[in-house]
């Protein structure tokens, strides 16, 4: 059963490796590239950002030179999308055409069937997910140093999450097709699905998973080091970290995951003259990486390997 399972996934495999040779093929020599000049500019030095004024024309630089390879791997966070449905499409074809009956009439179980066709496609998915997170985490290295991992861009293609959004979309597929038994139309609604929940997690979810820090300093002092952090807002407050009325980010930003957040206290004094103004953020430590990734990889991949139960359990009991 393994091997006929094999052999009727072996042309979306086919596919889903093709993918990622294109990948490694512009991502590798790119990334070699990076960071040798990331070495050669000796600018892990500037990754704390202790030396912000010596640092930020160099950084600059860098970042606009290899700016091409975040697009890359913001494109590239789709393959785990294509990949579960790649591999969601043998199971619910076969459902569709029927030709599920005819196995279920020679040697091989409900069961059995049910089972290893749906652990095939969990570990192909996995398998390409995993591929893809290696993949960037390798090459987007150089910039991670200095930007951080919590940008979308970053964190989408990075860590575990890219295996759990695969095993979203797989189970999205194999329940959809479970229950209508048409290919195209359970594919295309879980795609868009995914692409909806992708939309919510990055906007809104995220943010959240975890209490924001939120922290609130002089306007004429040095603030905490915000620039590999999740900024989820950043105002002019008083020393109690309440917004002052008309009081908008008096910051300069120039790259990173919220900016390279730099306070200016005239334009403070524009905003609320004569008041002693302080600035207030609210954001997600660079530190809570791993921790976000576990909180976000346990609810998706979790209701992803439910409506993969699910599929089979419905197929088992339903289909006849």
């Amino acid at each position: 059963m393994i091997w006929l399972g094999w052999r009727q996934q072996r042309v979306e495999a086919a596919i889903a490796a093709a993918m990622l040779v294109v990948l490694a093929a512009v991502a590798i020599p790119v990334g070699v590239h990076m960071a040798s000049v990331y070495s050669h500019e000796h600018l892990s030095v500037c990754a704390d950002n202790t030396q912000p004024g010596a640092c930020s024309p160099l950084v600059s630089s860098f970042l606009l030179r290899f700016g091409s390879v975040n697009m890359l791997f913001v494109w590239a966070t789709l393959l785990p999308a294509l990949a579960g449905l790649l591999f969601a499409a043998p199971y619910v074809l076969d459902i569709d055409s029927g030709t599920y009956r005819l196995f279920w009439t020679q040697s091989i179980t409900r069961r059995r069937w049910i089972v290893s066709k749906l652990t095939m496609g969990v570990v192909a998915s996995v398998a390409v997910a995993l591929c893809l997170t290696a993949l960037a985490m390798w090459s987007l290295a150089p910039l991670d140093h200095l930007n951080g991992r919590l940008s979308n861009n970053n964190y989408d293609a990075e860590g575990i999450v890219p295996i759990a959004y695969a095993l979203l979309v797989l189970g999205l597929g194999v329940a959809l097709g479970a229950l209508w038994r048409r290919t195209v139309p359970a594919l295309l609604v879980a795609f868009v699905a995914y692409v909806v929940g992708r939309a919510f997690m990055d906007s809104w979810l995220r943010q959240r998973l975890l209490t924001p820090v939120r922290t609130t300093w002089p306007g004429s002092a040095p603030g905490p080091n915000l620039n590999q952090a999740l900024v989820i807002d950043q105002f002019t407050s008083d020393k109690h970290g309440h917004r002052i009325a008309g009081g908008g980010p008096c910051v300069r930003t120039s790259g990173g995951s919220g900016g390279l957040f730099t306070h200016t206290s005239s334009c403070a004094q524009r905003h609320a003259p004569g008041a002693h103004v302080y600035t207030t953020a609210v954001y997600q430590p660079a530190s809570r990486f791993w921790e976000l990734q576990g909180i976000e990889f346990a609810i998706v991949a979790g209701i992803g390997l439910l409506l993969v139960v699910f599929a089979g359990w419905w197929t088992h009991r339903r289909l006849a």
